[in-house]
């Protein structure tokens, strides 16, 4: 890439940037019923084929199933410009399974970041922004360097701050345990996505949602049909081409 092409990008991104809403607590989605839906999406990559999950669950705990869709990436891997290549084709998926399912999502939970991105503008915000959904972004990693030290029990925070805004959150989701790394999508303020990610951390660092959905896209890439979690097994359903 061109340092013509990078300073396109970056100035793009802060444009888009512009279009993020960050609610405060009062004007935030929060879930109001248990049957309202989540969809967490995650995407592993084979060379320039992505492999790309969707679950389905309610906010009261019933999982409903998990979508599996296999797509070309159109745009080369370029850190930090990382959501101009995946987000084409985890929209495809939440389109194809809201008009040929009849689903409708009340929030997007996204394996990447958010505004916790070096301009704002991470691959959360960037399917969120597009959708016009709530939308959180949770990562294994950050890409902003914070400061703290964060405590060891489930709960602790330690913000993550850049140019003055707390664009995210690093969260301790499991005592002891390594921490994510949370930020706000669109449509929700900071504080609701960390309670709405630690609800979903049961029993392990990474939320139940979201840990379905990684091993599942994983298993499709593989060639699998099915995934299995302790004794259950459950059936990725491809959608159609």
């Amino acid at each position: 890439m061109t340092e013509f092409e990078q300073q396109h990008l970056e100035t793009l991104q802060r444009e888009l940037s512009r279009n993020v809403i960050v609610p405060n607590r009062e004007n935030s989605f929060i879930p109001r019923t248990d049957d309202e839906l989540i969809f967490t999406l995650d995407v592993q990559y084979v060379d320039e084929e992505g492999f790309v999950a969707l679950d389905v669950m309610r906010f009261g705990g019933e999982h409903l199933g998990i979508f599996v869709s296999r797509q070309r990436a159109t745009f080369p891997y370029i850190p930090q410009f990382f959501s101009f290549r995946e987000a084409p084709l985890l929209l495809n998926v939440i389109r194809t399974v809201m008009s040929e399912h009849g689903l409708q999502p009340a929030l997007l939970l996204i394996d990447g970041h958010g505004l916790a991105h070096p301009r704002k503008f991470g691959i959360a915000s960037h399917v969120g922004v597009e959708m016009n959904l709530p939308t959180i972004g949770c990562a294994k990693e950050t890409l902003i360097r914070y400061a703290g030290e964060l405590g060891e029990l489930r709960g602790n925070t330690l913000p993550v701050v850049l140019d003055g805004e707390e664009v995210g959150r690093v969260l301790r989701t499991q005592n002891s345990k390594n921490p994510v790394f949370v930020s706000v999508g669109h449509l929700v303020e900071l504080g609701v996505a960390c309670e709405i990610v630690l609800n979903l951390s049961s029993a392990y660092r990474i939320s139940e949602p979201l840990r379905r959905a990684d091993q599942a896209a994983r298993a499709f890439a593989r060639g699998e049909e099915r995934i299995f979690l302790g004794e259950k097994s459950l059936e990725l359903r491809e959608l159609s081409k």
